[in-house]
């Protein structure tokens, strides 16, 4: 049986170590790099003493996110796999990492060992791992990207739309976005054209439903 030799990068140390607990008694299986760091860690990878075919990435760490180390590995190490470990189990940003760095799977925090070994191993094997749960999401997010596309907004609306749910004026937005009040409220009628909704609250209804809206913390 070929040994999976695996990487772990997480913030947290004690993370790491439940990890490597979970899987220290599974043959098949080897975690021969951990850090906490998304830089240190792709520079251990740079220096190629290790094979490594999955790495573990959790989403949520200071210095480098684990959103941008997912991207760099992807681009500098196309053939290993990277399954995202997190308590972070947003639709747009998994949709984001599977089209942009061609994540493997998702697994929550609250793994079990059964789960966490299967996913390896189908991800190893060539398969995707992903919970119904999360794959109903990111259809639904497709489905809803697909929908803000049809609209035809424009990047700039997109931000005029956020600062109106924030309940500021066209004088408020226009300062904010260095442009004039008449262009912030050319914006607005373009913006009720193309969505088809004639007040704000409908307009931030539809917003909400299409992801445009920053999440509140």
């Amino acid at each position: 049986m070929m040994l999976i030799q695996i990487a772990i990068l997480d913030d947290h140390q004690i993370v790491i170590d439940g990890l490597k607990l979970l899987l220290e008694n599974e043959d098949a299986l080897k975690v021969v790099l951990e850090e906490t760091n998304g830089f240190e860690l792709i520079k251990k990878l740079e220096e190629k003493t290790l094979k490594v075919d999955i790495v573990l990435v959790d989403l949520m760490m200071p210095i480098i996110s684990g959103y941008e180390a997912a991207l760099m590995i992807h681009r500098q190490f196309p053939d290993i796999k990277i399954i995202i470990l997190s308590m972070n189990n947003d639709a747009k940003t998994i949709y984001d990492l599977v089209e942009h760095a061609d994540i493997k799977g998702f697994l929550p925090k609250s793994v079990n060992k059964t789960e966490m070994i299967q996913a390896i191993k189908k991800v190893q094997d060539g398969g995707l791992y992903f919970s119904d749960e999360l794959l109903d999401a990111l259809e639904i997010y497709q489905k809803n990207k697909n929908e803000k596309e049809d609209f035809s907004l424009s990047d700039r609306e997109v931000e005029v739309i956020q600062l109106i749910s924030k309940g500021l004026t066209n004088k408020e937005i226009a300062a904010q976005l260095f442009i004039s009040e008449f262009t912030v409220s050319t914006h607005r009628k373009n913006i009720f054209r193309k969505t088809d909704t004639h007040n704000v609250a409908s307009l931030l209804a539809l917003a909400t439903k299409l992801h445009l809206l920053p999440k509140i913390p």
